[in-house]
């Protein structure tokens, strides 16, 4: 029997929610069962209650969103040492002292935008590995 693998997608922009949503579905992740879900922002994603659901996290997080951005949400994630939750930084803000910034909290990664699809797909692949 497969994990379950809970990927969250927090981003404010609908577009690439779905298009986020599709690259994953098409991954070949033979070890874990996907459940993919997109949150518009850090407060409804919190108020999901997802990260109580059983198995492993990844969330990949918006740098900038008007309500609760990807820096705030990975703060609280990470101040919450009972789950380890894996991070992949998406997003537009591309100074070095951003990058740092999210990296010393935590994140698995950072991918600036705009991003190459095959790219963002070996850097998921990546940290999906880390999990096993």
């Amino acid at each position: 029997m497969k994990k379950s693998l809970f990927i969250s997608i927090i981003d404010n922009d609908t577009m690439i929610q779905t298009m986020l949503v599709r690259i994953l579905n098409l991954m070949n992740i033979e070890q874990f069962e996907l459940d993919i879900t997109a949150f518009e922002d850090g407060i409804s994603f919190f108020e999901s209650n997802r990260l109580n659901e059983a198995g492993e996290h990844l969330l990949i997080l918006d740098g900038v969103m008007p309500i609760m951005d990807g820096i705030e949400i990975l703060q609280k994630v990470k101040g919450d040492s009972s789950k380890h939750v894996y991070v992949l930084m998406l997003s537009g803000r591309k100074s070095q002292s951003d990058i740092e910034k999210a990296l010393k909290l935590g994140a698995d990664d950072y991918v600036i935008k705009p991003f190459s699809i095959r790219d963002l797909q070996v850097r998921v692949q990546e940290i999906i590995q880390r999990i096993k």
